[in-house]
């Protein structure tokens, strides 16, 4: 894994720089195993027109933000990049609505549909069992099926022959060294994040708490259900909870810019050190703006380009690719 970091000059808020850290992503458990059924698709339901006959690649996002534009860009320019076309294939990103029910519901879909090549979806919860049930089904019919931005579970695994993504462990840590650098006299802090079910929220957070260590004590973790009204209710109640409260930590995209809303709200910019886990648009400009101390990006265009290419490979049989 490796890490690139751009210091910001930051004067208007009395903070001499900013911390920008993007993290290497990766590509585990691809295999060129054998799957009788690649490249005879079996289910369907992304948004998007198709042209008639051809084989789809659906990602299945876990909500919808505009965090996924950049994957979107990227499943785009495979499409043109691998000519998917030419072999009769399309690529798309299908949006669930946050709930673990959307997605089932998605992927049962899919399921009573005969052109699905394969599917990579961003599991909203990587420990329930209808989730992987639905995809074990889907997998049965010989739908290739892989995970990115988030895994499942271990005991899942099984399930999915590839994730496209980002350590979210090593990513947490990185942002807790970050806090840590910021504020090495210790502090108290909130963890903010949709829902603590998503492997990537749960490894995200674990991993700045152990990278904070002891001098650091976790008041508490507020979950918003990818509610955005809600994400910034939760930065309010916590203000007015816990009156030491120092330290104030975004793990999904959103939650920057509501943190950093709220803030201004209050104007309590000198009170708090933000830190931040993805970067929407708006956050990249709150940063540059000095309301934003340090911030850990992923790389959502390489998950969806990577996404499709595997995908892709696994149906042609294309071994190299696979390998690689």
């Amino acid at each position: 894994m490796t890490f690139l970091t751009d210091l910001f000059p930051r004067s208007s808020q009395g903070r001499s720089f900013a911390i920008l850290v993007a993290i290497a992503m990766l590509v585990v458990g691809c295999t060129g195993s054998d799957n009788k059924n690649s490249g005879k698709p079996a289910g369907s339901s992304a948004s998007g027109p198709t042209k008639a006959g051809s084989k789809r690649i659906i990602l299945l996002n876990n909500t919808d933000s505009p965090f996924w534009d950049a994957a979107r860009a990227g499943i785009k320019k495979a499409q043109e990049e691998l000519k998917l076309s030419d072999a009769g294939f399309t690529a798309s990103m299908d949006s669930n609505d946050g709930t673990e029910t959307g997605q089932i519901e998605k992927l049962r879909q899919y399921g009573t549909q005969s052109d699905i090549a394969a599917v990579i979806i961003s599991p909203i919860s990587s420990t329930n069992p209808a989730i992987a049930d639905e995809l074990k089904k889907l997998k049965a019919k010989g739908i290739t099926i892989g995970c990115f931005d988030s895994d499942l579970d271990k005991k899942f695994q099984e399930y999915r022959e590839f994730y496209v993504g980002t350590n979210n462990i090593a990513g947490g840590k990185v942002l807790g060294t970050a806090a840590k650098l910021l504020k090495p006299q210790g502090a108290s802090y909130v963890q903010f994040v949709g829902v603590d079910s998503q492997q990537n929220a749960i490894e995200r957070m674990d991993g700045f708490t152990s990278a904070v260590g002891e001098s650091y004590v976790q008041k508490d973790r507020k979950l918003d259900d990818a509610d955005r009204n809600r994400a910034r209710d939760n930065v309010r109640d916590v203000i007015a909870k816990y009156s030491d409260l120092s330290l104030l930590v975004g793990i999904w995209s959103y939650n920057a810019p509501a943190i950093v809303d709220v803030v201004k709200e209050k104007k309590a910019r000198d009170k708090f050190t933000i830190v931040t886990f993805d970067a929407e648009a708006i956050a990249i400009q709150q940063m540059a703006d000095g309301m934003i101390d340090a911030m850990v990006v992923q790389n959502p265009f390489a998950m969806g380009y990577e996404s499709v290419r595997y995908a892709f490979a696994k149906a042609k049989g294309d071994q190299e690719t696979l390998k690689g």
